[in-house]
């Protein structure tokens, strides 16, 4: 294998990355069902950043499940105690974000946006 042929194998891997979250976020929201989460414990991060709020909800047959969002992620103001609305697919409840995160476009989304900048500079250096 050339050596200009491993240049596009990190911009491949980053697109597919793209997809991936891409698809997952369009899952949430396509099939998502909305739940009352309860923040019961918040992280702080020890380099810089915001809190991190942990949330525990009921799934449709009864079965708990937890799941983190960012500071971004929840209404301002939020703290231990308090319910926040999550949207999960019930097919793969794994797949769960805040409903205030699904309401913002994916391109607001900065893991989609840091992901497709890193994408265009290796793009650009594997063309020269």
């Amino acid at each position: 294998m050339g050596s200009e042929v491993l240049l596009f194998i990190p911009p491949l891997l980053g697109l597919i990355a793209i997809i991936w979250i891409f698809r997952r976020r369009l899952l949430v929201r396509a099939r998502g069902i909305e739940a009352e989460a309860r923040c019961y414990d918040r992280e702080w991060r020890t380099q810089g950043g915001g809190p991190t709020f942990l949330l525990s909800f009921t799934l449709a047959d009864g079965r708990r499940m937890t799941c983190s969002a960012d500071e971004s992620d929840v209404p301002a103001g939020t703290r231990v105690g308090d319910t926040v609305t999550v949207r999960y697919d019930p097919q793969a409840p794994g797949r769960v974000e805040t409903a205030l995160s699904a309401q913002k476009p994916l391109w607001k989304r900065m893991d989609l946006i840091t992901l497709t900048l890193v994408e265009v500079v290796f793009l650009a250096l594997a063309l020269r």
